[in-house]
């Protein structure tokens, strides 16, 4: 049964009256992945559909594996060039993740379609459609597409593939929805080119100078040690390609990974992963990264497998004693478990 956290008896309509008037804006989270950008994409022509005044807000940036899918579809995007009434924000739980666009729209309507577990966004949204068990935020649009009898060209449907693809970690978290949305993209699409980009994208992260010596110097930084009884605790820090470094990390052998993005003039990120033994312990790293943005004055969301911290000072992190913190935070997080499915040992 797919439970949907939605402030709206009938998202769909509302959603169409309230975008059908005034210029509106579409946005996403910062350094927006693939998902964050087809799901974009997919809003935009949606709103093309009921108001000719929808524009794109590139200002949080695109990670370069969007840019890298943008160029092989040959895929331009209509960006805003102005101020707009009404924002539309995608793929974005945390408050932190928009600070920069979420006070742009005139009249301060803010409309939230996302899949990770809900966090200080919503609360702030005239209209919200939250579902964290849907693979991606794309899907939750193909599926609107689909209710609306809006067809999707070819360029589009294949980003679309390729956001689901890659969010679902190739479809390791998919469901029923999800292959419903792929069999409805792949009608309008090229399902086989587009994992045929998906794999020159992997091959370009893999080739890539920078990204290699980024995930050399993760590992050369780390700080291991053991939390509940037979897991492997890992903490490192870079200044760049957090994500990629943690999911480098957990390759490596390491079940619960904490990544921290040190950069001067840029505030602190913290990238958490779960390896499969550590949620069967009942880990969940949305849950990790919610208390730790409580602690150190940030906000934290994702999902169980896999989170982001976004801090909002840049205030130096010391590595040991927030090792030791984090020890002491996933036993006691693992003790509780153990307690409540009666398990402890005596």
């Amino acid at each position: 049964m797919i439970l949907i956290k939605t402030n709206s008896q009938n998202f769909l309509l509302d959603f169409i009256q309230e975008i059908s008037n005034d210029k509106i804006g579409i946005s996403f989270h910062s350094n927006a992945d693939i998902d964050a950008i087809a799901s974009s994409l997919i809003t935009y022509q949606i709103c093309k559909k009921y108001n000719s005044n929808c524009c794109i807000d590139i200002k949080p940036g695109i990670a370069k594996e969007s840019k890298l899918a943008l160029k092989e579809l040959n895929i331009d995007i209509n960006e805003c060039n102005s101020d707009y009434d009404k924002l539309i924000i995608l793929d974005a739980a945390g408050l932190e993740q928009v600070l920069d666009i979420v006070s742009k729209p005139k009249k301060g309507i803010l409309i939230l379609i996302d899949h990770h577990s809900e966090g200080q966004l919503y609360k702030n949204s005239k209209l919200h459609y939250i579902d964290d068990e849907a693979s991606s935020t794309t899907e939750l649009v193909v599926t609107f597409s689909k209710e609306l009898n809006l067809p999707l060209d070819e360029k589009i449907s294949n980003l679309a593939i390729l956001g689901i693809i890659f969010d679902s970690n190739k479809l390791e978290r998919a469901r029923k929805n999800t292959f419903e949305s792929l069999a409805f993209l792949t009608e309008h699409g090229n399902y086989k080119k587009s994992i045929f980009i998906y794999h020159n994208i992997i091959k370009y992260f893999e080739e890539d100078l920078s990204i290699r010596i980024a995930k050399l110097k993760g590992l050369s930084r780390l700080l291991i040690g053991k939390v509940c009884k037979d897991l492997i605790i890992a903490l490192t820090e870079i200044g760049s390609y957090e994500s990629l470094v943690s999911n480098s990390v957990i390759q490596s052998g390491a079940d619960v990974v904490f990544v921290i993005k040190n950069k001067e003039s840029e505030n602190n990120r913290i990238s958490i992963r779960l390896s499969d033994r550590a949620l069967l312990k009942g880990l969940d790293a949305s849950y990790i990264a919610k208390l730790l943005g409580e602690k150190f004055h940030g906000e934290g969301g994702g999902h169980k497998g896999a989170s982001i911290v976004s801090l909002q000072e840049s205030e130096n992190i010391e590595k040991e004693k927030f090792f030791s913190y984090l020890v002491n935070l996933i036993n006691s997080m693992c003790n509780k478990s153990e307690i409540k499915n009666g398990n402890k040992e005596i």
